[in-house]
């Protein structure tokens, strides 16, 4: 998936805890990264244009929460923007992307999920020809949901996951109130924008800071409107969102950037999610609930 992992038991945890988290994380990431070409991702994307790809359960996982997210958003979060990244530049993993290049770019129309057609009974997923999934932000998440899951289990009763910004905790924490007092820092600089305290949930970002490269003399970044095939430009640098899962929380959060501030705002409080948004000069609109999260904090 691209990311650095962490997984921190602030409980004892017993060895097979450990062993299966590192495990599981490999397992995940041969399942649904589109940047492994043997994933089963990717098996699925070749098999756009003919039968119907049978999932494993866990790719069924990740695609039907995709296609809840799809659906909770009216569009703006969706997982065929795959065709416009390529399209971008964006054709393998970020680190080859990076570099400069003076190749011309033109986005594809994105299909639309409303395109992709889904067997609840078999476990089936037929793709059109030409149209392709990206799992990278929602599968993050859902990786993180896994191993908290799969930590409770082994017997870890307090914990916090992190894969590349998404951020899961659970059981008691360090702090007051016994939760966990995360610093959110700016993603270009990691200066401590606010505190927050998670209790049982999850905290993600979405950034068009990070993954930045050039075509044509165009600068370009990952997140893509999927009504225009194109980077998102609305004045947001960032969106950080909190929910009682980090799946939900990812997909909001792309959904507000793609939305944009005002309307952002609205569609987060209807889907029930806390969300922060970062304007590009720094300045912090948050919902309602989480407003009190940016008075500056005693002695800072």
């Amino acid at each position: 998936m691209g990311s650095d992992v962490s997984v921190l038991a602030w409980a004892e945890a017993p060895d097979e805890a450990v062993h299966w988290a590192v495990d599981e994380v490999a397992r995940l990431e041969a399942c649904w990264s589109r940047f492994v070409p043997t994933s089963e991702l990717s098996a699925l994307n070749r098999s756009a244009g003919s039968a119907r790809f049978t999932c494993s359960p866990t790719l069924w996982e990740a695609v039907r929460r995709a296609a809840r997210g799809w659906a909770a958003t009216g569009g703006l979060y969706d997982p065929t923007v795959l065709g416009a990244l390529v399209g971008l530049g964006y054709d393998r993993s970020f680190a080859e992307v990076a570099a400069e290049s003076d190749a011309e770019v033109r986005p594809p129309r994105v299909p639309g999920f409303d395109c992709v057609r889904l067997d609840d009974d078999e476990r089936t997923v037929a793709l059109p020809a030409g149209v392709a999934l990206d799992l990278g932000g929602i599968g993050k998440g859902l990786a993180a949901d896994l191993l908290v899951t799969g930590l409770r289990e082994r017997g870890v009763t307090s914990g916090e996951v992190s894969l590349g910004g998404d951020l899961r905790v659970f059981g008691p924490g360090p702090d007051d109130d016994e939760a966990w007092m995360i610093d959110v820092e700016h993603p270009a600089d990691d200066a401590v924008l606010f505190r927050f305290p998670l209790v049982d949930e999850a905290l993600v970002q979405s950034t068009r800071l990070l993954r930045r490269w050039q075509r044509g003399g165009q600068r370009l970044h990952h997140l893509v409107d999927p009504r225009t095939g194109w980077p998102v430009d609305n004045g947001l640098d960032c969106v950080i969102a909190t929910a009682p899962e980090a799946w939900f929380a990812e997909v909001v959060a792309k959904a507000v950037f793609v939305a944009g501030e005002a309307a952002g705002l609205g569609l987060a409080s209807s889907l029930g999610v806390d969300v922060w948004l970062v304007r590009e000069d720094r300045s912090i609109v948050a919902t309602p609930d989480v407003a009190d999260s940016l008075q500056p904090t005693p002695g800072r």
